[in-house]
């Protein structure tokens, strides 16, 4: 039988076009060399969720034709049946009425039989008959006459009766052809009703994957994680201390992105990249390097909250596009001492504060990673690795697959946020980058971000060995694998290591 769903499949049509019409508006903005990829992935699952509709349109339409049909089969059926049944009863009719004529004829011929035969009494019959006797003779042809119109009856009986059974064979053989196709038609239901099931079931799933593209807005630029604030706000940078007495550090573990640089003695500093998420407590912060300038001026002038920094710093910052909301400028309000922690390890703030504070400056940032979508293939090639170790000389870092993240450890302890939430990133990227001194301070190293080198990205417990290139400053730094293709990851947080080249073992 037909699936009761039926007469609701029109108004489901009618939302999977509207839902394809409303989704064409979002779109997704990717970094050059990864827009064919996604695009060829989006026009595949819009041309195959295009072929789904129109599929399970045609089955239901089929359907309902056959239904039609079926019914049709349903009403000559039973006009077939009826029109035997018809047959048979005429047949019974004709056979009762033919038993009347034939009774005449038994009767008389009994009734001559009892009286003589008419045949051995001709000599008597001739006899009476030239003497005018005509009795007998008169009531031999009465005789004659009802047999004769009785032997017509019955002949024109008989020829009905077999004009009847001649037409039953075909009304038999026309109702079982009419039943075979009712067989034909249930089976061709049932068929379409399972291409039904399974088309339905595949085009749930094209639209799941169609959202990613579809719901862009929704999804962070830069980390691809759910964004509800949207993309059109600025990215927040925070710079945060790192040396033991700073941790543990709160709101590094919501940040989409994390830059691990090298300072003074060879000790680290975050520059915590925050957009999809607001974060209650942040910190402690420190101040800004020369390193930061080129490092994230490629987020389209992203607001900055540090600590401050020397004055050649400082006015190297304040004349690059970053937006500098440091606690040395009129955003020092957004920022508060946390006196159970020794100074300088004490100063925090709250991205809400510090967003209050950059106002409407700012701009939305670009994609800086290739983000693929969820449930596709790894196209990159990878190698098998348990993870790696990281060697900044006074500081070492190391990074482990658990599973689901990379968790992480530095100087042999768990590397854990204010809540004790172990950090275990989605993706860490050790980009082996090359130092010089820093204009501003002799003592401070500065990474040379802008040019090329090697770089291992571990993504999904599997190491890609690539390579990483900025040609400029203001561009997005491009991530390759060694067959030069663009390397695409899954939505998460990413970590950045920038060590200096060659101080990193895999383990």
């Amino acid at each position: 039988m037909v699936n009761p769903t039926v007469a609701s499949r029109p108004l489901m049509r009618i939302l999977i076009a509207l839902t394809m019409t409303l989704g064409m508006v979002a779109t997704t903005t990717v970094t050059a060399g990864a827009q064919d990829t996604i695009s060829e992935d989006e026009a595949q699952l819009s041309e195959r969720e295009a072929e789904l509709i129109d599929q399970i349109a045609d089955a239901e339409e089929t359907i309902d034709r056959l239904d039609a049909e079926r019914s049709q089969v349903l009403v000559d059926i039973d006009a077939t049946t009826a029109a035997i049944e018809g047959s048979a009863d005429a047949l019974e009719q004709l056979a009762l009425a033919r038993r009347e004529p034939a009774l005449v004829r038994i009767n008389i011929a009994l009734e001559r039989f009892v009286s003589g035969d008419p045949v051995q009494q001709a000599l008597t019959r001739e006899l009476r008959a030239l003497s005018h006797d005509s009795g007998p003779f008169q009531q031999q042809e009465v005789y004659g006459s009802i047999v004769d119109a009785a032997n017509a009856e019955i002949t024109r009986l008989n020829s009905e009766m077999q004009s009847l059974q001649a037409g039953v064979p075909g009304l038999l053989a026309n109702r079982d052809e009419l039943g075979n196709r009712l067989i034909t038609i249930d089976a061709l239901v049932r068929e379409l009703e399972i291409e039904l099931v399974d088309a339905e079931a595949e085009l749930a799933e094209v639209s799941a994957a169609l959202e990613w593209y579809r719901d862009a807005s929704n999804r962070s630029v830069l980390s691809g994680r759910p964004n509800p604030h949207g993309n059109n706000r600025a990215a927040l940078v925070v710079k945060i201390d790192n040396v033991p007495r700073a941790r543990p550090q709160a709101g590094i573990n919501d940040a989409d992105i994390v830059y691990v640089e090298l300072v003074e003695g060879g000790a680290t500093r975050y520059a915590a990249v925050f957009h999809s998420e607001e974060v209650g407590t942040v910190g402690p912060v420190r101040s800004m390097r020369t390193t930061d300038i080129n490092l994230l001026r490629a987020l389209n002038r992203p607001l900055f909250a540090n600590s401050g920094g020397n004055p050649r710093t400082t006015t190297a910052i304040n004349n690059s596009p970053l937006v500098n909301i440091g606690h040395a400028t009129g955003a020092g309000g957004a920022y508060y001492r946390n006196n159970s922690r020794p100074a300088p390890h004490n100063l925090f703030t709250s991205t809400a504060a510090l967003r209050r504070a950059g106002g409407t400056s700012g701009g939305a940032p670009p994609e800086q990673f290739t983000i693929r979508r969820p449930g596709t293939e790894n196209p990159n090639k990878t190698f098998e690795t348990s993870g790696v170790s990281v060697n900044y000389r006074s500081t070492t870092v190391s990074y482990i697959w658990n599973g689901s993240g990379w968790a992480r450890s530095q100087d042999g302890r768990a590397t854990v946020d204010t809540a004790g939430v172990r950090t275990a990133p989605e993706t860490v990227i050790v980009q082996f980058t090359p130092y010089g001194v820093s204009p501003a301070d002799a003592q401070s190293p500065e990474a040379n971000t802008i040019g090329r080198g090697k770089a291992w990205i571990f993504t999904e417990g599997v190491l890609i060995r690539g390579s990483w290139s900025k040609p400029t400053a203001d561009a997005v730094t491009l991530y390759r694998d060694q067959n030069g293709d663009t390397i695409q990851l899954l939505p998460g947080r990413i970590w950045v290591e920038l060590p200096k080249p060659g101080d990193a073992t895999l383990r």
